[in-house]
């Protein structure tokens, strides 16, 4: 995604490379399972764990369309409760 394309989308949720974007994939894997248009930038690729090329602390940016915007952030919301509640 270019950063034009980026600027047409909003940012949603913000992660770290620490993880590898693990955390950022099952976040894009969860909106598009709810019929959301949803991308990481910057993307991912399987290589980038075999030769890193994001610093680790460079945020990865879960973004959505802007009239997705709202019923996005719903969704995430509701994964975060759901991962407290597993948690206890």
């Amino acid at each position: 995604m270019s950063s034009d394309e980026r600027q047409e989308w909003v940012v949603v949720a913000e992660f770290t490379a620490i993880d590898m974007g693990v955390a950022a994939d099952l976040a894009v894997s969860k909106l598009q399972g709810s019929g959301i248009p949803a991308r990481r930038f910057p993307s991912g690729a399987l290589t980038s764990w075999l030769i890193p090329r994001i610093p680790a602390a460079e945020r990865i940016h879960v973004v959505v369309p802007p009239d997705h915007e709202e019923f996005a952030r719903e969704i995430l919301a509701e994964r975060e409760v759901d991962t407290d509640a597993d948690e206890e």
